[in-house]
């Protein structure tokens, strides 16, 4: 008798503990929330992947559409051409001895230009031409220090570059080398996930779409519910675990040796001579967002980076160019197009 009261007891609990967690979550779900603050990536006219050659590209000789969306907002939307190799074509030069004077660019998707019709890199490349070279942006969003030598391995070796420029933002020294795949559902995503959407996902969208289309495209791919609300809060949660017990200063200290030996091999490769670096501003750089705290700690970490190049290496420092909130998105963190032509004037000084 006593055993039928413990389980009575039991599922009692068992039903009051599950009845509002089932209720707060189709509730959520109705209310289509958590939303506003998620970005949703959209490409559309081919792939972004690492899969064939172990670097990141574009789909070659393409014509693409990349899209961002927050909630209901559309951030940015805009097209741009990849040229043979499936890097986005940022400007076209005709210099003579093309094969004997090429110099190869590389850095994240603030060189890219993502978000914008126009990169500041553009400036950089149109100063080479008018000296008779010729240039390749070998850039790509989300590459890291050791996705940048990768790149620039793959000119040097496949397209005989001569030299090299190295675009970074300070968060690039943290970032690991991240392999990318795709499939007929999204057009980026990381291998080691089981399905689009479980990490860092652009997902596949039709052509010829709409503002509307897009919008309605990018809301299908939202996850509402109780799960997404507390996803943020286990990784809070967790990050402050890791800190407590030391181990993201030990995953921290790991990146950033690992970008010292990916730039050196750079170095090595092009020779220090034949190197330049230039360092690109956030909006944490210039004040926008964030702590003063993480500003003066990537700081520190960057100095560290930078002491341990070759001296031979040039370093442009681009973080005191003149940007404030009118060259940024508002929600996004990349450069609009006003501010990539301020950061192209900031580097043709």
């Amino acid at each position: 008798m006593k055993k039928s009261i413990d389980i009575a007891n039991l599922l009692i609990m068992a039903v009051a503990i599950s009845v509002p967690i089932v209720i707060t979550d189709q509730y959520l779900r109705f209310a289509r929330f958590p939303r506003n603050n998620a970005r949703i990536m959209l490409l559309s006219g081919g792939r972004l992947d690492s899969s064939d050659s172990g670097i990141r590209k574009y789909t070659p000789n393409s014509s693409l559409r990349h899209s961002a969306v927050y909630g209901d907002v559309i951030e940015y939307s805009y097209l741009f051409q990849t040229d043979g190799n499936g890097f986005r074509v940022t400007y076209e030069c005709n210099a003579r001895d093309a094969a004997d004077n090429l110099v190869a660019i590389t850095g994240d998707s603030f060189t890219e230009g993502q978000g914008s019709n126009y990169s500041w890199v553009e400036s950089i490349q149109k100063q080479l031409c008018d000296r008779g070279y010729n240039s390749i942006n070998t850039a790509v969003a989300g590459f890291g220090i050791e996705d940048m030598k990768d790149s620039l391995d793959y000119a040097h070796d496949k397209l005989r570059a001569k030299k090299a420029i190295v675009a970074i933002i300070p968060d690039d020294i943290y970032r690991f080398r991240t392999p990318m795949t795709s499939n007929p559902k999204c057009s980026m995503y990381e291998p080691k996930s089981k399905q689009c959407g479980d990490s860092v996902t652009w997902w596949h969208h039709p052509e010829e779409s709409t503002t509307e289309d897009l919008i309605a495209f990018a809301n299908s791919k939202y996850d509402f519910g109780i799960l997404p609300v507390l996803r943020p809060l286990k990784n809070a949660f967790m990050s402050s675990f890791k800190q407590l017990i030391g181990y993201s200063s030990k995953v921290k200290t790991k990146s950033i040796n690992r970008s010292i030996s990916a730039m050196n091999s750079i170095i090595s490769r092009y020779g220090a001579k034949n190197v330049s670096l230039i360092i690109l501003p956030t909006k944490n750089d210039q004040d926008l967002t964030g702590s003063t705290e993480d500003k003066e700690r990537r700081s520190n970490d960057l100095h560290e980076f930078l002491n341990s190049l070759h001296k031979d290496v040039s370093v442009k420092d681009l973080r005191d160019c003149p940007l404030d909130e009118r060259h940024f998105f508002p929600t996004d963190g990349h450069p609009n197009e006003k501010g990539h032509k301020q950061l192209g004037i900031c580097a043709s000084i």
